[in-house]
């Protein structure tokens, strides 16, 4: 669905080739010059090893880019982070080929531009958790910290004067949770719970002008988690919004969870990654949740909490696999 919403956000890139000339390849610090046809898109492809991948346009007009990946899946787009209003956009990459598209905003930008394409590696900076990290925001350009953190919730914040986005990634470089405004003021704040490793957190601004000083924040908070027994229902008492953990080990098939109750249920599965499987709300009798997905065998952890924080009372959590 992504790919698709790309397509047409773009101007429809299968149309727009009609207009454009024929995709160019790069290298990482190379630089093309050509005329920008309005909204019709101009292609390059680039291979890059694993680190930041950094592209932008040199004009007077008003540039438009987006990146995409080997599998034409959207990775990145940008409209006015380079100079006056063109595009720049830098981002961490795994090495690879990768397709950027360079269009203008509307029909009338007809002109010279010249995209560049560079690579940078990527920088991470290993903290201790709990101690106050201090550095200088550089607009978008995430800012990368390496944490390692016991099992429990992993909380994160920044305290500044400006906008900041925060992002945090397991050890397999995939995201696992994402904030804007949560925090004070405009800063990001992110509470997720996680199992015990090392994580890395990126930080960087909403806006290209959001440069100056703020402090990172890093805690943890210790988590109950209950063994529970394959096919054995389990008696509980919801407590409203906050989240009650429940471990069970299961063998490859279909993972089957429901609650039984007079509220309104919410159930979510993690793996043993702490990544995100399956999620549900009302697919239960009345209001209660009902999860039925395929998993591998393993140890997954289901977390049960109330849709609002009237939802107190008792429950029974129900587990199979078939």
């Amino acid at each position: 669905m992504k790919k698709i919403i790309g397509f047409f956000l773009f101007g429809i890139l299968l149309i727009s080739l009609t207009f454009a000339q024929q995709t160019v390849t790069l290298r990482p610090g190379g630089s093309h010059n050509a005329i920008l046809q309005g909204t019709a898109v101009q292609l390059y492809t680039v291979t890059v090893p694993a680190g930041r991948l950094v592209a932008y346009t040199e004009s007077n007009l008003d540039t438009v880019m987006r990146v995409y990946n080997a599998e034409w899946e959207e990775i990145a787009f940008d409209d006015d982070s380079g100079t006056d209003n063109n595009a720049r956009i830098n981002i961490r990459v795994s090495a690879g080929t990768y397709t950027i598209g360079v269009a203008g905003y509307g029909s009338g930008h007809v002109g010279p531009y010249t995209v560049y394409v560079l690579t940078e590696p990527v920088v991470i900076t290993n903290i201790t958790l709990g101690r106050t990290q201090s550095a200088v925001l550089q607009g978008t350009t995430e800012q990368l910290y390496n944490v390692t953190v016991p099992a429990g919730r992993l909380i994160a914040y920044t305290e500044s004067n400006l906008d900041t986005i925060m992002r945090i990634y397991n050890a397999q470089g995939a995201e696992i949770a994402y904030d804007d405004d949560s925090g004070t003021d405009n800063n990001a704040r992110i509470n997720v719970r996680v199992p015990a490793g090392t994580y890395t957190i990126g930080v960087h601004g909403y806006w290209p002008d959001d440069i100056g000083p703020y402090t990172l924040h890093t805690s943890t908070e210790t988590v109950t988690i209950t063994n529970i027994t394959l096919g054995r229902p389990r008696n509980a008492i919801l407590q409203g919004s906050v989240e009650q953990l429940y471990n069970v080990t299961v063998r490859a098939g279909r993972l089957i969870a429901y609650t039984e109750s007079n509220l309104d249920t919410l159930i979510s599965v993690y793996n043993a990654q702490g990544e995100l499987v399956g999620s549900d709300d009302d697919s239960g009798n009345d209001y209660n949740a009902r999860i039925d997905i395929s998993v591998p065998a393993g140890t997954y952890t289901i977390e049960v909490r109330g849709w609002s924080s009237d939802d107190v009372g008792p429950y029974t959590l129900h587990v199979m696999v078939q």
